[in-house]
């Protein structure tokens, strides 16, 4: 294997590294129903095909873990000289029923099967079902992709035509260093170095931003421990929704709230309706992690290059308000308070201290939690991770040379943190799944309360609008 550049990973991706335990995986995963009438052949080898055509075309696909013994910092990626895509497709038999609910249960099967890490860290799961439709389950570490670089993933995976003869596309210079023992020890030295010397100043700026959000501690919630918080089981449920998007926009619009305040609003009186039909409601409300991108935030003070903008709000999910539209409004109102304090910092501090997760104690933890089943002993920041991606819009989309009539992310689960509902707009749809621990919730009974509570939501708008 050629080593010519290393690329250093950020704190972030180091730590969906350093939280895998036997159980707890940090690969995202799309499901991808296709079209696959025009296919002459078996749908494995048209994938494998088309992927041979593109693998050039994306260095996420490309890029190895590397780690050796002598290296005194996080892990690093090198870009394997060749890669052969048969050993990234497998086929799955279809579960029973077929269908989406099929293809859930596939996507369930393979939630937290582990990577092979002396390989590129993803994979495709070619599902067959009948003579028109199949899936195909994407399955990619959360070290090589996170946000706009999934897009540009996905942006070639969808890309038409003749792509076999466009240039090889490559990791920038720039963000990379030679890959020789001499360079790699004297990298992660400096950046250790480099840390240290910004130690001081993170900590006194994050002690000033604390101090001066004292105001706003009226918007800090606390998440309850409920049954969703719990150890994982090694054993995953899913499910798929599509919701019409511009039902979904309207609702919002008519409301003053925004496509995210929607899903939230019905993810939470999904799981609010399944823990008070188990006689398992806790006495505060429940509380909801969301990823947000802090596309202006400084990162001049970052360690590692293009680490990401992420970061995590955390929302009120105010399912004690029995009224619909008054909890909708509660959650826009929330949400939108944390948001601003989060805008005002002008600066992600909780990428900038990611850039300090102790590697091995991370790792030591969460496998403490898993062997010993503590997480049901935790207080959890959150109950249910909700994700709403930008989305794609663009007619008659593909994927792999397929048409694609719906598009649905998911993504991994952890220790405590509950289930996870994971959106995206595709086309005229809001695609999104829900994925939980099998053991203490069924993603069926979940995925079918937000279908309710966004009909009911339909419903009361058309007639406050009627009335208006």
């Amino acid at each position: 294997m050629s080593r010519k550049r290393a690329e250093r990973i950020g704190g972030m991706d180091a730590w969906q590294l350093y939280q895998e335990t036997r159980l707890q995986v940090g690969n995202g995963m799309t499901l991808v129903p296709v079209d696959r009438s025009q296919v002459s052949g078996s749908l494995y080898d048209h994938v494998v095909a088309a992927l041979a055509r593109r693998i050039h075309l994306i260095p996420a696909y490309r890029k190895v873990l590397y780690d050796p013994w002598f290296n005194p910092d996080r892990p690093m990626l090198v870009t394997a000289p060749h890669v052969d895509v048969r050993d990234h497709v497998t086929v799955l038999p279809m579960p029973a029923p077929g269908g989406p609910a099929g293809a859930a249960k596939a996507l369930a099967q393979v939630r937290a099967t582990h990577l092979d890490r002396s390989k590129p860290l993803w994979h495709i799961y070619v599902v067959e079902d009948d003579e028109q439709r199949g899936y195909l389950i994407s399955v990619v570490h959360h070290l090589l992709v996170d946000g706009d670089s999934a897009m540009d993933v996905v942006g070639y995976l969808m890309r038409s035509g003749d792509l076999a003869a466009l240039p090889a596309r490559h990791t920038p210079d720039e963000v990379t260093f030679p890959a020789r023992p001499a360079a790699i020890v004297a990298d992660g030295m400096r950046r250790k170095w480099r840390r240290l010397r910004r130690l001081p100043a993170l900590a006194a700026r994050s002690t000033r931003t604390v101090l001066a959000e004292r105001s706003s501690r009226h918007l800090k919630v606390k998440a309850p421990r409920t049954a969703f918080n719990c150890t994982l089981s090694g054993s995953s449920t899913a499910a798929v929704v599509a919701l019409p998007i511009e039902q979904v926009r309207r609702v919002a619009e008519t409301h003053s709230a925004t496509v995210n305040h929607v899903l939230l609003h019905c993810v939470g009186k999904a799981l609010h309706d399944a823990l008070r039909d188990r006689g398992a409601l806790p006495d505060r409300p429940l509380v909801a992690a969301v990823p947000y991108a802090m596309r202006g935030a400084d990162t001049s003070d970052y360690i590692t290059e293009g680490v990401g903008t992420t970061t995590v709000l955390k929302v009120n999910l105010h399912d004690d308000i029995a009224d619909p539209l008054a909890r909708l409004a509660a959650i826009a109102d929330h949400a939108r308070a944390v948001k601003d304090v989060q805008e005002r910092r002008g600066v992600n501090l909780f990428r900038q201290w990611n850039e300090y997760v102790p590697g091995p104690l991370v790792t030591a933890l969460f496998r403490t939690i898993e062997r010993r089943r503590l997480a049901e002993k935790i207080s959890w920041p959150c109950n249910v991770i909700v994700s709403n991606g930008s989305g794609v819009v663009v007619d008659e989309p593909l994927f792999l040379d397929l048409p694609v009539p719906q598009f649905y992310p998911a993504g991994p689960l952890y220790h405590g943190m509950g289930p996870s509902v994971i959106a995206l707009t595709w086309n005229d749809q809001l695609c999104l799944s829900v994925t939980a621990d099998a053991a203490h919730a069924d993603a069926d009974v979940l995925a079918r309360g937000i279908e309710d509570e966004f009909a009911t939501l339909v419903s009361l708008s058309g007639a406050r609008a009627a009335s208006g």
